[in-house]
């Protein structure tokens, strides 16, 4: 039997910018915000898996490059 449970709820507070150009990206692609969030966070997950700490390196790099 398959159960109808709603999954927990994560509450998450994003900058004004990263929320604009999430809801950008979900008007674009037909995904919804919330589907975007946790495609996101489910790929974080893997690498995080797959390569460690490694990845934060990478990450943080990225965030310095943007600014």
């Amino acid at each position: 039997m398959i159960s109808k449970e709603k999954p927990p709820r994560l509450t998450v507070y994003l900058p004004d910018l990263a929320k604009s150009e999430l809801e950008q990206m979900a008007n674009q692609t037909g995904l919804s915000q919330s589907q975007l969030v946790v495609m996101a966070t489910l790929g974080l997950l893997a690498n995080y898996k797959a390569k460690g700490n490694g990845i934060f390196t990478e990450l943080l790099r990225i965030e310095k490059e943007s600014r």
